[in-house]
């Protein structure tokens, strides 16, 4: 029998509608491909920044509130800064194994991440020297921002790098915190011996010599001091700045042939110091003073280095891979959930599968 016509019409219609969907299905392919890509991204970027912040968790036993308030502390440095969330919690971690609780590593990040972003010194690596050098130096994490300007601007004002000063310091600060001098005048000393090639631990070592030598005087350092009229304390019994008895030891050695500085130098330093404590004596004055200025006015120094770095087309790609970082954990917070859901659905019909025997699982 022949078709009638409003069936006919109806067919044809209903083809040319199908057509037209699988024509669209064919153009929306690519998007949903697309859409699809990022959001495994997502997922896997938000994975990477939990597994992160899981170990912070773990070694801070920041939980609850505390926990939340670093996780959204690590993305707000991820979206406005050249960092990413995840080198954000790893930072945190460093701060976590140094004895940090969580209001210390919320004041101290913003600091050691303008240090690292001034100095090209990875995240990590910078957050490992402020929190040793701090607790070596008898200070807080409320210092952690002010001690990063320090190092900042030490390092632009003399021939060293923070890496090279936090080795430095893991030699001198204990002795210097312990007879409490200060950063800026630790940095200073720092600055000068680098200006004459003596950096690391070798400069590490030169201070902690002549320091130890100042604080328990030997035979020979305690006669080289009386010679030079020189002492860590003042008429009162106080303790002298670090800055205090470098230049009254620079004025002491002015008076003195080269014979004897190199004399009085072994004397005070030791033999394995003299090299280093001869950098500090025999510094220019307008070098001295250079870096005095500088440590003593630092505030605010590595954020502004921090944006002098990126205030160009690679730093400001930097900053937009990682607020699109930002914007994947966003994402991901929110299809984690699901798919988490999924797993475990997945995870029960294998577990499952898993405990039939062998003749069932063949079936």
């Amino acid at each position: 029998h022949d078709i009638p016509n409003g069936i006919e019409q109806m067919g044809t219609a209903m083809q040319s509608a199908g057509e037209k969907l699988s024509a669209m299905g064919d153009a929306l392919m690519p998007l949903s491909a697309a859409a699809a890509a990022v959001g495994v991204g997502a997922i896997k970027m938000t994975a990477d920044f939990d597994s992160s912040m899981s170990k912070v968790s773990a070694i801070s036993g920041a939980t609850g509130k505390d926990f939340d308030a670093l996780r959204d502390k690590a993305r707000e440095m991820g979206a406005e800064t050249k960092f990413s969330a995840s080198e954000a919690a790893d930072a945190f971690t460093y701060m976590a194994m140094a004895g940090w609780k969580t209001e210390d590593m919320m004041s101290g990040i913003d600091g050691i991440m303008a240090l690292s972003a001034a100095d090209g010194l990875d995240l990590a690596t910078t957050a490992d020297i402020v929190t040793d050098s701090l607790s070596a130096m008898g200070l807080s994490a409320d210092d952690a921002g002010h001690f990063a300007d320090v190092l900042a601007a030490a390092s632009t004002n003399a021939n060293t790098n923070v890496e090279m000063m936090g080795e430095t310091f893991k030699y001198a600060a204990p002795l210097a915190g312990s007879l409490g001098f200060s950063i800026e005048d630790l940095a200073v000393a720092t600055g000068l011996m680098a200006n004459a090639g003596i950096k690391g631990s070798q400069s590490g070592t030169a201070l902690r010599g002549w320091l130890t030598r100042l604080a328990k005087p030997t035979k020979e350092s305690k006669a080289a001091m009386d010679a030079l009229g020189l002492s860590l304390t003042d008429s009162e019994g106080n303790m002298k700045s670090l800055m205090q008895i470098m230049e009254e030891t620079r004025d002491a050695f002015s008076n003195l042939s080269e014979e004897s500085k190199a004399q009085h130098a072994a004397m005070l330093a030791g033999q394995n110091g003299m090299s280093g404590f001869l950098a500090v004596v025999n510094a220019s004055e307008a070098d001295l003073k250079k870096l005095a200025k500088a440590t003593k006015n630092a505030n605010g120094v590595a954020k502004d280095m921090a944006e002098t770095m990126q205030d160009n087309l690679n730093g400001q790609l930097t900053i937009l891979k990682s607020q699109l970082g930002e914007a994947a954990i966003s994402i991901g917070d929110a299809l984690i959930p699901k798919v988490r859901e999924a797993t475990s659905v997945v995870q029960s019909a294998t577990d499952w599968f898993n405990r039939l025997s062998d003749s069932e699982k063949q079936i």
